[in-house]
């Protein structure tokens, strides 16, 4: 009766796991017919996990100069992380952390092996192998302490589970006195069992709660290495860059498999998870396999880090193709070797039914116009798809061709009250770090929205115009907004004059957002005040003073 008992508890969690997996894999068939070139299916936790995807760029930016990283301003004048949101068709971790990384790093003097824009058009346009690879990366997935599996791979001898020795013998222990108990049908035995069964429950379950962040941080290591030779096999033409990583790792996969099969068991949220714990807890197989685990990977984690970046730019690769679908125009730039950025039809990827612009100018740019004319955003939209030029291979525009190049900004100034610093102090501190940059050599992009606003007019022209002859003898593009027509007027013939303006009737003014040759001498500064309904009094004294 007993052996019947338990023949049938175990067919019915055959059965539930069963119907459990069978669930996840049509759900999972549905998500990757589906989210392709769909703009929306960035999740919102992204948020919650934004220092962990950062970690590979964090380790990645010692590597190069100042000059060939979008920094942390930079990174915030352009709003970049909603541009990083926006791109994030990612369905992996490794591609995750990859696209973060690659949106902040403008260097070509080490390209990616396999992410690059044949990579990308190939999984554009087949449909078959990119909804296998999709698979396979959908059941890698991004559970947050998988970002930390570098972590672990940087420093695997500190990571280890102490008393590493007590876990196989908890287990031979409830093993051997089950067995016995069972062949000698002793009631003695089997109540040992019992108490060792229960004794390694609560062991398991104090221990897991201790070490849950470690355990499946090396799952996902072991699901990355799974992940890279099944992708081997689906696009073998692209895996010669890991063949050799991957032969040394085989041994680390077989135990990793066994790692894998552990947590698939697992995986689900609730009372199953739940069951599965009790039932194969006291076994004490987690943290057998997690040191048995690291110790295969001790001395391969460079080998490792090979296939890790080889997933995530496969990931990466199919997610640039993703976010371009999503587009309603985009264009891969071509380089050239001149200080030369020609636009067409170029505009702002995260504004819908955005006003597009051309562009085309071997020259440094002074922009002028009216507030709210649209300086501010041309500015960012050109730096924006500077990066994703260098980065991903995408434009949004009809056609560009554009420079190898850094890209600095100084936009979103800010007094900082917490440092006591003013926002004149912040203004010339982030125009400091321009001079210093441009000393390295390179070509830079340099974007400066209102220069030097936070001073007088006398002593904010007469240092703009220093500013400005300095770097027209660097080796840098500078695009700079400005309201004081002055400056215009003065570096007229050496930078290029553009303007954005306005049309203005008695009630309203109509923006066109369009750029347009020279200078503009009009304004709207008061007249926006009259707009959104400020006092007549106030609006009059102030256009009596003019």
């Amino acid at each position: 009766m007993e052996l019947v008992l338990i023949s049938a508890l175990i067919a019915v969690i055959i059965v539930v796991v069963i119907i459990f997996s069978l669930r996840a894999k049509n759900a999972t068939d549905y998500y990757v017919r589906h989210s392709f070139g769909d703009s929306e299916r960035v999740k919102e936790d992204v948020l919650d996990r934004m220092d962990a995807i950062a970690l590979l760029f964090e380790k990645q930016k010692k590597d190069y100069d100042a000059s060939e990283l979008v920094d942390e301003i930079t990174w915030d004048d352009l709003d970049m992380k909603s541009v990083f949101f926006r791109a994030d068709h990612t369905d992996s971790f490794a591609g995750e952390q990859c696209l973060y990384s690659a949106l902040h790093i403008l260097s070509d003097k080490a390209p990616n092996e396999v992410m690059n824009n044949d990579t990308v058009e190939f999984f554009d346009k087949n449909e078959e192998k990119r909804n296998k690879v999709r698979k396979i990366l959908h059941g890698i997935g991004k559970p947050i302490n998988a970002y930390y599996s570098l972590d672990i791979a940087d420093d695997i001898e500190s990571k280890y589970l102490p008393y590493s020795f007590i876990y196989p013998l908890l287990l031979i222990s409830l093993v051997g006195l089950g067995i016995f108990g069972w062949i000698f049908h002793s009631p003695t035995l089997i109540s040992f069992c019992i108490i060792n069964y229960l004794v390694n429950l609560i062991v398991h379950i104090l221990l897991r709660a201790s070490f849950e962040a470690k355990l499946e941080s090396l799952f996902s290591m072991g699901m990355t290495i799974n992940a890279g030779f099944a992708l081997k096999k689906v696009v073998p033409e692209m895996s010669s860059c890991v063949d050799e990583s991957l032969n040394k790792l085989k041994k680390a996969s077989g135990i990793m498999n066994m790692l894998n099969m552990r947590k698939s068991m697992m995986r689900t949220d609730d009372i199953m998870s739940l069951l599965m714990t009790y039932l194969t807890g006291p076994f004490m197989l987690d943290f057998i396999l997690y040191n048995i685990g690291l110790k295969t990977l001790s001395d391969k984690t460079g080998d490792y880090f090979k296939v890790y970046r080889f997933v995530g730019e496969i990931d990466c690769s199919i997610a640039i193709a993703s976010f371009r679908r999503s587009l309603d125009a985009y264009c891969v730039p071509e380089f050239n070797d001149e200080k030369r950025i020609e636009f067409s039809e170029v505009f702002h990827p995260l504004i819908s039914e955005a006003v597009v612009n051309d562009l085309s100018t071997c020259k440094n740019i002074v922009l002028t116009g009216s507030n709210a004319s649209g300086k501010s955003t041309f500015i960012k939209a050109s730096a924006i798809n500077l990066i994703l030029a260098q980065s991903i291979f995408t434009c949004t525009a009809q056609y560009a061709s554009l420079p190898h190049c850094g890209v600095i900004t100084s936009m979103a100034v800010r007094d900082d009250l917490a440092s006591g610093e003013s926002y004149y102090i912040r203004e010339i501190k982030y125009l400091k770090r321009m001079t210093e940059c441009v000393k390295n050599g390179r070509l830079l992009f340099l974007a400066i929205d209102e220069i030097l606003k936070g001073t007088n007019t006398k002593e904010r022209i007469a240092a703009s115009k220093a500013v400005l002859r300095y770097f027209n003898s660097t080796n840098c593009i500078i695009m700079v907004a400005t309201h004081d027509i002055e400056l215009a007027e003065k570096f007229d013939g050496i930078y290029e004059n553009y303007y954005f303006c306005e049309k203005l009737d008695e009630k309203d003014i109509v923006f066109d957002y369009r750029i347009h040759n020279g200078i503009c001498r009009s304004s709207n500064a008061i007249k926006l005040l009259s707009v959104i309904g400020f006092p007549d009094d106030i609006v009059n004294d102030a256009l009596s003073e003019l």
